[in-house]
């Protein structure tokens, strides 16, 4: 279903009829704050619209089924735009991803240890590093994987777990404890989602189990995003944005967003 054609379908639910052109309105300009501020409060939406608490949050459950929004504690945040199929992120923001790649690539130094996310932009740094760079890089991802098989100068570690066929990675008890036990230099990670507040997160529980090990260790933290991706949430929480030390994402982000990031102390490149 086309996303207009479900916004008409989530206006429009059955509601008492003295009630139902209001309830439309009132989602409507919900979803008008959060465009133009970047997130809900319950309470503050309660007491500018007139109604209770309870009819904002149930406002706000069926705008989250139908997908325009992220419900978290007190209210809402954007959802991120990002698919959950590996192969349909091979098909986005590729242009941006390859500049994100090659920015990221060049914070690396060699002899370093890298831990190194699966995903379609951690893949990207890995495939801008220089064929004169010596690295170890550890990774549970299986196009990384691939692609350290034919680098002339990294060292692979490929890490191993229960198959996760939609993110062409490894998940699991046996992934997690194995990057438990590195003390990397650097983490280059990915996520569905990055919010100042809400912190960096994605869609699977147990792919964000394993993101927490990947970067529990790490003495750099290099969060690898393209610039749509920020100001959004998923479901799972990985960390808390103020443990990351760098942000990579490309230059279509505005500066007033990167600037929130800065704040909590990182070090921002757009590329």
């Amino acid at each position: 279903m086309r996303r207009s054609t479900r916004l008409a379908s989530i206006l429009s639910r059955s509601r008492p009829a003295g009630s139902a052109m209001l309830t439309a309105e009132r989602k409507q300009r919900l979803l008008e704050v959060l465009r133009s501020e970047g997130k809900i409060l319950a309470s503050e939406m309660s007491r500018r619209f007139g109604v209770s608490e309870d009819t904002v949050r149930r406002d706000l459950r069926e705008l989250d089924r139908a997908g325009f929004l992220q419900r978290v504690h007190g209210g809402a945040l954007p959802r991120t735009p990002t698919s959950i199929e590996h192969k349909a992120r091979q098909k986005e923001s590729t242009d941006a991803k390859r500049r994100i790649g090659a920015a990221a690539a060049r914070l690396l130094q060699p002899g370093q240890v890298v831990t190194l996310d699966a995903g379609t932009t951690p893949l990207a740094v890995l495939e801008a590093v220089g064929p004169d760079l010596a690295l170890t890089v550890a990774t549970h991802s299986l196009p990384a994987a691939a692609v350290l098989a034919e680098h002339p100068s990294l060292e692979g570690i490929v890490i191993g777990g229960r198959l996760f066929k939609s993110a062409r990675a490894a998940v699991g008890v046996a992934t997690v404890d194995a990057y438990r036990l590195l003390r990397p230099d650097v983490c280059i990670l990915g996520s569905a989602g990055l919010h100042p507040e809400a912190g960096v997160t994605g869609f699977d529980a147990e792919e964000a189990e394993v993101k927490r090990a990947l970067l529990a260790h790490a003495a750099n933290v290099v969060l690898v995003v393209a610039s749509e991706k920020l100001g959004t949430v998923a479901p799972h929480l990985i960390t808390p944005a103020g443990r990351l030390t760098h942000l990579v994402t490309d230059s279509d982000a505005p500066d007033d967003v990167l600037a929130a990031y800065r704040e909590l102390g990182m070090e921002v490149v757009a590329a």
